[in-house]
């Protein structure tokens, strides 16, 4: 939120001392002035939707997107069923629903990621057409010529929107250029090998040797390579900045060592669902793994006997996320630890878009006739179903969390709004020294108490410091050393509350009673966004 309250120059700036790429917060600059054009918002406070609400909003738009490209491009192309079971994946999937508000660059790298993906596939398309317009007048015809420059420049457009989003967006994005082309290159390869086969023959019949066979339209092919090499040029302003940030994560990032567990944590985070009993969450993930590994078998198995159609479009879509993976689980070998589960999260929609063109296929022509029908019917009935449970079950989990954070988040407020400027606050965790002093001081928007004006609220850590770039941004950060400062602060007369996090909490207050007689009260806890403490009053005996 701080970011996307300074200008364009600024942000770029401050992001390139951070760990994430620019774009995003630029989205998140131009909704919300957008907003106060409108008069709907005002940074700083005011207005009639609160700021934070236009930034959730800003989260929502992506998976609205996204809907709209269901009920077009992927309906058109793979049918009703393909597009309405993609619009409910990628919106209730495990690891998915609570991006729908988050103040992140998630649901944006789906989108990004997704719309890259389903353009290539696009111009996969484009590239077939070559054969059919060739068989018609014998050689590449109106069809076979066309650059289809449309949709070249959206993979570009949508390309380095999700580089410039995350970085791991970026590793999907190669996945999907890798793909696209090799895929293209192979079909364009056999079908030339085709014809000159044709054409040997014809000449053995009759003297001539003139092909039978259509040609693929090369263009499409250019049109990959050339948009690949444009999406590395546009990165180019970016490659300092990426090399610096790489360097300060290769010294100290907060990310904990990968390994073969990884793996697991992986699977558990895409596909346990919301579940009370953790017995049937883990139940769930292992019927959705085991059936979408079989689903995957049968399109592998299809793909070798038809080698074409929508099994190789799903084929391809499969193959962004494990790609994801491999590379971030080989940088965290090479580099060090840089891989979490959600980071996985921009190639989510490439992945249910896989499922949803497999479940799609299968349905269109299904049948119980033989074993293997039978089995991969019966599978993909049993997936769509467990999917469908899921996923409400899921959304719905989400949806109480929400309300059930509401609640919270006001009484919270309530808190923050008898809490007098002389205060002295004391937190042991840097995060909730930050949103303390986002939420106390004007909610931190527009720099109001940049500069040489001091913050209303002063918010201390207890043996810490603040990361550079928050405090340059937040304003009434500060650090407290020792307890003997407590004391004389209470001493002095001054009212001073602990916001307590984690168990070590009860060891500091434990410390500061033993050192000067602080005693304290214990007020309740309090949810803050995502982060919950325990409000202290102290006190001196």
């Amino acid at each position: 939120m701080e970011f996307s309250s300074c200008s364009v120059k600024e942000l770029v700036a401050y992001t390139a001392r951070d760990v994430h790429p620019p774009l995003y917060y630029m989205i998140v600059r131009f909704v919300t002035l957008l907003f106060k054009g409108l008069g709907l918002t005002n940074f700083g406070g005011g207005g009639i939707v609160p700021v934070e609400t236009v930034a959730k909003i800003v989260s929502i738009i992506p998976f609205i997107l996204l809907i709209i490209y269901a009920l077009t491009n992927i309906r058109k192309n793979f049918g009703w069923l393909t597009a309405g079971l993609f619009s409910f994946a990628v919106v209730t999937m495990p690891g998915l629903p609570e991006y729908t508000t988050e103040i992140r660059m998630y649901s944006w790298a789906i989108f990004f990621v997704t719309a890259t993906l389903l353009h290539g596939f696009n111009l996969v398309r484009s590239m077939a057409r070559g054969i059919a317009s060739a068989k018609e007048d014998g050689k590449a015809g109106n069809g076979g010529r066309l650059w289809d420059v449309v949709n070249g420049a959206a993979m570009f457009f949508y390309a380095v929107c999700a580089s410039y989003t995350h970085y791991y967006a970026a590793v999907a994005i190669g996945a999907i250029y890798f793909m696209i082309f090799v895929w293209m290159l192979k079909a364009f390869v056999m079908n030339m090998k085709a014809r000159r086969k044709d054409a040997k023959e014809d000449l053995k019949a009759d003297g001539t040797s003139s092909a039978k066979r259509g040609v693929y339209n090369f263009r499409p092919l250019a049109v990959v390579v050339i948009t690949a090499n444009l999406v590395i040029a546009a990165y180019i302003p970016w490659a300092s900045a990426l090399l610096s940030q790489v360097n300060a994560v290769s010294n100290n990032y907060w990310i904990q060592p990968v390994g073969l567990h990884t793996l697991g944590s992986c699977a558990k985070y895409m596909f346990s669902g919301y579940f009370v009993n953790p017995k049937i969450a883990a139940a769930s993930a292992v019927i959705l793994v085991l059936l979408i590994a079989i689903i995957f078998v049968t399109v592998v198995l299809e793909l070798l006997k038809v080698k074409k159609g929508p099994t190789a479009y799903s084929y391809v879509a499969f193959w962004v996320l494990p790609m994801l993976v491999f590379v971030g689980l080989l940088a965290s070998v090479i580099i060090r630890p840089v891989f979490v589960n959600r980071y996985m999260v921009p190639a989510f929609g490439a992945f249910w878009l896989a499922v949803s063109i497999a479940i799609g296929n299968i349905f269109a022509s299904i049948s119980f006739k033989g074993v293997k029908e039978k089995i991969t019917a019966i599978t993909a009935i049993l997936l769509s179903l467990a999917m469908l449970v899921v996923g409400i079950v899921d959304f719905r989990a989400f949806i109480g969390n929400e309300k059930y954070r509401i609640v919270n988040m006001v009484k919270t407020a309530e808190l923050f709004e008898g809490l007098d400027e002389d205060t002295i606050i004391i937190s042991n965790f840097d995060h909730v020294q930050a949103l303390l002093s986002y939420y106390l001081n004007e909610n931190g928007i527009a720099g109001a108490y940049r500069g040489d004006t001091p913050a209303p609220y002063s918010i201390y850590l207890y043996k810490a410091e603040a990361e550079p770039l928050i405090k340059e941004n937040v304003p009434g950060l500060y650090s407290i050393e020792d307890s003997a400062d407590i004391y004389n602060y209470l001493e002095a007369g001054k009212k001073v509350l602990f916001l307590g996090s984690f168990n070590s909490r009860e060891v500091l207050l434990e410390e500061w009673k033993n050192d000067y007689g602080i005693t304290y009260e214990n007020k309740g806890s309090y949810l803050m966004e995502r982060y919950w403490f325990d409000v202290f009053e102290l006190a001196i005996q």
